[in-house]
């Protein structure tokens, strides 16, 4: 833009002639933000990323008994789980930890109970539970824990046992202990009340 006295002159933008500059052998200067953002972009990807819980497994692989866990990497939700096995290997089961992300790919039948704990995102399940619970065809075996902002919200239509808890550490131990006390109901449903 240039301004000549009271009059506003406005150059054409043609978006050729940078290239034409740059095919001339000009060097076209970006400016500094348009460098960050691949910076940024990274950063932020790694960031904000969420991070794999890593495969363990606890106790004998031909335990008469074997429990799958499947979850999200999360201070809240290790706590959780590392109660939950401390609890089920004094059983002597077998117990496998896996991240939610592989669920897909874990043979879930060949175990004789399932945990599957998530997070409520804009109030539904996280995707790769919501479609494992709809899918899984034995629905009596699975217990299904989502942390969400307050208890009140419940998943609708899992025709599984769910659970809704806020992530909060005082709360870990108990639900823990239901979450036990749920699956010990389904490998001996005869000892329920």
């Amino acid at each position: 833009m240039k301004v000549k006295g009271l009059v506003i002159e406005i150059q054409h933008f043609d978006p050729r002639a940078r290239t034409s500059r740059q095919q001339e052998g000009y060097k076209v200067k970006k400016g500094p933000i348009k460098a960050l953002v691949p910076v940024i972009v990274g950063l932020a990807f790694c960031g904000c990323a969420a991070k794999a819980v890593n495969t363990t497994e606890w106790g004998d692989l031909q335990a008469a008994q074997r429990v799958l866990i499947a979850t999200q990497k999360s201070e809240f939700k290790e706590a959780v789980v590392s109660r939950i096995v401390e609890d089920l290997e004094k059983d002597l089961f077998y117990v496998k930890v896996i991240d939610l992300k592989k669920l897909k790919n874990e043979p879930a039948n060949d175990y004789d109970a399932v945990v599957v704990i998530n997070t409520c995102k804009a109030w539904r399940l996280t995707g790769g539970a919501s479609k494992f619970v709809k899918e899984f065809p034995d629905k009596d075996k699975v217990v299904l824990l989502t942390t969400a902002g307050g208890e009140d919200w419940k998943p609708k239509k899992v025709e599984v046992d769910a659970i809704t808890s806020a992530s909060k550490a005082p709360k870990a131990d108990p639900l823990a202990e239901d979450i036990v006390a749920r699956v010990r109901k389904i490998l001996n449903p005869d000892d329920a009340i």
